[in-house]
């Protein structure tokens, strides 16, 4: 019964939030999935707090989700949200990026399975912190709150927010024991859900090519593979961020103002996955207002509505921060003054060049991104999806380097042990936001007459943009 109860909370939750992203099919399912996982973690870290960690208080909340799953998609029936069909333009579409893309997979889970067998217990931040947290919760019952203890090494980040260890925890507790295998099928099936994500959303945004290509992208990615067989947090955070990045360009390209409320939640439970998470919703917020791709008045109601969606996860987030978790170990010796101290800049713009060919981590893939940012973008129409995008992945990464210079530890050790996963947790939504900006939509592309080849793509790249085809993409 308990385990009905979950799928079906995860199912029903899932697919009401997904009834307003405007896709289908594969895409949507791989939407209600995600978010799902993400309601039935974060609704039981809610009902944690509040009436505490029963089997029963448990039960009730698994039967409240998919009641209120299933009565929003009952009265959202007959009146769906209308699919994003931007492949508009009749084109035979190679089969080559598609297959190719499958065939990564095939073998991304080969290198998964087998990096499981040789390390069960993931990576470092794993044992240490996420499955740790999750078996706390699995075991302690009432005394749940001995998770969060200050009298843990602080390597346990008991103020890391508890999307993951919460699903790991549930999934514990419906089975009945705590087999390594739980953990590693959660990491899995949250990796899959980041590709099938960054595919579907590409494809139906610029039609199925760019959607195997951009998957292809992400699985060829080293260390993408490598943070999911680690079975850590930052793949989630790239999936969810993926996520409000996909529905926030379905907004601005489609004007459904739903959009941007999904994207609001995506990006609040990306919040609460991981501390930088929090930092993402603020810089997305931030390149909603920047970007002039509307009227001010449509831009404001559909940043209201952006707020409005993430509100509820962003309030449990506050209350965890001040009532629950122990205080961050980066502000627990804080230092304004190394800020100012114009050799740990340095040390750090010495650390970030080395990083770009870090070819163990990137191969050439953060090299080839910067030359397409630098050489290619620029030549090309400006496109307001792409442009917003773009402004909020800069200030979040622009925002994670003032934490690199204030926090107390060593700044080259420190560096080298998140840099990755910083990067990892934007990556896939940095190769959206780049086959939105390189590749124009359907709808432009009947509107000129045809559909671009690579050919043709490759003549635009060498020529500057003329006037009238910039003033016509804003």
């Amino acid at each position: 019964m308990s385990a009905i109860l979950a799928a079906a909370a995860i199912a029903l939750s899932g697919a009401a939030v997904a009834a307003f992203v405007p896709v289908r099919g594969a895409t949507r399912a791989a939407f209600a999935l995600l978010f799902g996982l993400g309601i039935w973690s974060a609704s039981y870290a809610a009902v944690l707090f509040i009436a505490g960690n029963t089997p029963r208080t448990i039960l009730l909340k698994d039967a409240v989700v998919a009641a209120a799953g299933a009565a929003l998609l009952i009265a959202r029936r007959g009146r769906a949200c209308a699919v994003f069909n931007d492949a508009q333009v009749v084109e035979s579409a190679p089969g080559w990026p598609r297959g190719a893309a499958i065939a990564a997979a095939v073998i991304a889970t080969a290198f998964f399975v087998e990096h499981t067998f040789r390390n069960p217990d993931g990576g470092w931040d794993a044992w240490a912190i996420w499955n740790l947290r999750a078996r706390f919760l699995a075991r302690s019952g009432e005394d749940f709150r001995a998770a969060f203890s200050p009298d843990l090494l602080f390597w346990a980040h008991q103020d890391y927010p508890l999307l993951v260890p919460g699903i790991v925890a549930q999934a514990f507790l419906l089975w009945g024991k705590q087999p390594l295998w739980i953990p590693a099928l959660v990491s899995y099936a949250l990796a899959a859900l980041c590709v099938a994500v960054l595919a579907g959303a590409a494809a139906e945004l610029r039609r199925p090519p760019w959607g195997g290509l951009a998957a292809l992208a992400l699985l060829a990615t080293p260390c993408f593979v490598g943070f999911a067989a680690n079975q850590q947090s930052d793949v989630p955070v790239a999936a969810l961020m993926l996520a409000a990045s996909a529905l926030t360009a379905f907004g601005i390209e489609s004007r459904q103002r739903s959009c941007f409320a999904v994207a609001g939640i995506s990006a609040s439970l990306a919040a609460w996955t991981k501390n930088e998470g929090g930092v993402y919703l603020v810089c997305f917020a931030l390149g909603l207002a920047a970007i002039r791709w509307a009227p001010a008045r449509e831009r404001f109601r559909s940043l209201v509505a952006f707020a409005c969606g993430a509100a509820p996860v962003v309030a449990l987030l506050i209350y965890f921060k001040f009532a629950i978790a122990h205080v961050n170990d980066l502000v627990s010796e804080p230092s304004a003054g190394r800020l100012f101290d114009v050799s740990r800049w340095g040390e750090l713009g010495l650390a970030l060049a080395r990083r770009a060919i870090f070819f163990q981590s990137w191969g050439v893939w953060l090299v080839a991104e910067v030359v397409v940012l630098a050489l290619v973008v620029p030549r090309l129409p400006p496109r307001p999806a792409a442009r917003t995008l773009g402004v909020a992945l800069v200030l979040a990464f622009a925002a994670t380097l003032p934490i690199y210079v204030l926090q107390p530890h060593p700044l080259l050790w420190f560096f080298r042990a998140s840099i990755d996963r910083v990067l990892i947790q934007l990556w896939p939504s940095i190769l959206l936001a780049t086959a939105l900006a390189i590749v124009p939509r359907g709808a432009d592309v009947q509107e000129a007459g045809g559909r671009p080849s690579l050919g043709e793509l490759t003549d635009a790249i060498g020529a500057s943009p003329s006037p009238q085809a910039s003033a016509n993409d804003r």
